[in-house]
């Protein structure tokens, strides 16, 4: 029987405290989404498995770095992807953590221990490309409308459920601004000459809001009559292995391609500062805003190339 506890030392918990309970009480006390209720009963499943397999109770305080090394490994031999890992370690972390707020012992040799994010099957289209798919001529007249609305996107840095939703109301002097469903934060974004185009097409509105499922189906068919298909590779771990999969372009774009290459395409022009670009796109950490940002080790070399520190 392993016991966590006393491997490191430690007599008995200063207030003896199932850690799934803990987790459950936390839960259960606020006014959460019943996503968010579902991810913590995912934990606490996981933490069940755990201790019945190695017959071990986990208190608050038996949450050691020992302890995620194992967990970790018994969420691996599950064949989970490494990111759903990293996900289920950064809950037990911070469950953990609240846990010593409410003072109940623990053991904060788990800082030490983490999973490393991989990227994720997502890409950012350029300028370019975006170009290309803003002049083709070859769309049905419904295709055409998911496309100019995908074009808005990529052109807002917005997440779908706002640049979906955005009416003449918005627009005021030449400035976007949307008060974002997500967050709740207010962005302010000027409005780019393809959108002043797009309003006059449509009469001074946009593309209106249609189902995410449907529009994701839809973009990656006209992607593909337009002939993104440029192969993408991407290198994950699940479980214990490294996979490597291939897709043509058009396969892994989706509704958040569009946000995702906005905020990279003002990035890599080099004119707009971070801050700045953070205030379009609502990240308010630079951490979570380079997480997010797709930029390749080439790309990058020959943005900085033309720094003084390279030349002669």
């Amino acid at each position: 029987m392993k016991d966590y506890i006393n491997d490191n030392h430690i007599d008995s918990p200063i207030r003896n405290k199932l850690l799934v309970d803990f987790i459950m009480e936390m839960v259960n006390k606020k006014n959460k989404s019943n996503s968010y209720k579902s991810q913590y009963k995912v934990l606490v499943k996981h933490i069940n498995d755990f201790s019945d397999k190695y017959n071990c109770t986990i208190y608050t305080n038996s949450v050691t770095e020992d302890f995620i090394e194992d967990f970790i490994s018994h969420l691996r031999d599950k064949d989970m992807r490494n990111n759903t890992v990293k996900g289920l370690i950064e809950k037990i972390k911070a469950m953990t953590k609240k846990a010593g707020n409410y003072g109940y012992a623990v053991n904060r040799t788990f800082d030490e221990i983490s999973v490393p994010e991989e990227d994720t099957c997502s890409i950012a289209l350029s300028m370019n490309e975006i170009t290309r798919i803003y002049y083709y001529t070859g769309l049905t007249k419904k295709q055409e409308k998911i496309r100019d609305l995908f074009i808005v996107g990529c052109l807002t840095g917005m997440r779908y459920s706002d640049y979906s939703t955005l009416t003449s109301d918005n627009i005021q002097n030449d400035i976007i601004i949307k008060k974002t469903k997500k967050t709740g934060v207010t962005v302010h974004v000027p409005v780019h000459s393809y959108i002043k185009e797009l309003l006059e097409k449509y009469n001074g509105e946009l593309p209106k809001d249609i189902s995410i499922q449907h529009f994701n189906r839809s973009i990656k068919t006209i992607c593909k009559k337009i002939g993104l298909t440029d192969k993408v590779v991407f290198t994950r771990t699940v479980g214990h292995n490294i996979v490597t999969d291939s897709y043509e372009m058009w396969q892994v774009i989706s509704s958040h391609t569009a946000r995702r290459s906005a905020a990279t395409n003002m990035y890599n022009s080099g004119r707009m500062k971070t801050l700045q670009i953070m205030l379009i796109t609502g990240h308010t950490t630079e951490k979570n805003f380079f997480r997010y940002i797709k930029i390749g080790r080439e790309e990058n070399a020959k943005n900085i190339s033309t720094d003084l520190f390279f030349r002669k």
